[in-house]
């Protein structure tokens, strides 16, 4: 358990209340609020926790204060960490009770692990990812920083995950020694047999490139 300090939940969508049930199930955090850049959300209480407003809240608060960016939006939760990660605040993991990790799996900052995944042995994830529900992550996979996976993926054992990697919900990576590069996306649904190059947009089963357009 977490000792009690306070706490603000960026992003009051749908993953913002998911982890709002997480944290408080598991953890000894004081909640003050969410903020959310949505100015019709502002004083709207969702989940029992009123949203205070927009970035600027973060910008204004002097005392230290722990931070959960709970937006499945890659470029969106990078800017965030630059904007607040230099000043006083911490950004702490959150994993759900519901999920089951093996003891020696290493989990970075600011990563947010929701309900019912597996990760098993000898896997690392990297700092402020998102793993979403009913994922099995199996042993030796490298996870880099900010990426999404999304629920009921599988990544199988061996993968490698560059940095800024979106995976869509019900997509299978297989077993084998593949790397799937920096700032790629993989479509829902996808299988992925064979590495992918940065930068890459992917769909299908098994994956094909999407060209891209821009001459």
């Amino acid at each position: 358990m977490t000792s009690d300090k306070n706490l603000i939940i960026v992003g009051a969508g749908q993953l913002g209340v998911l982890i709002s049930k997480i944290i408080k199930k598991k953890y000894n955090f004081q909640i003050i609020g969410f903020i959310d850049n949505d100015p019709q959300k502002k004083g709207k209480k969702i989940n029992g926790i009123r949203v205070i407003g927009n970035d600027k809240v973060l910008k204004k608060k002097k005392e230290k204060v722990s931070i959960v960016i709970a937006i499945g939006d890659i470029k969106k939760r990078i800017e965030i960490q630059k904007k607040f990660k230099k000043k006083n605040y911490s950004f702490p993991k959150i994993i759900s009770s519901l999920s089951k990790i093996d003891e020696n799996v290493k989990i970075g900052n600011g990563t947010l692990i929701t309900n019912h995944s597996m990760i098993l042995n000898n896997t690392r994830v990297g700092d402020f990812c998102v793993i979403g529900s009913g994922n099995k992550i199996l042993h030796n996979v490298h996870i880099s920083n900010n990426c999404i996976i999304g629920g009921g993926s599988v990544v199988g054992s061996n993968v490698k995950i560059k940095e800024n990697v979106f995976i869509g919900v019900g997509s299978v990576l297989a077993s084998k020694k593949i790397t799937i590069g920096k700032n790629s996306f993989i479509c829902s649904g996808s299988g992925v047999f064979k590495s992918v190059k940065a930068g890459s947009k992917v769909i299908g089963n098994p994956a094909r490139l999407i060209p891209n357009k821009k001459k």
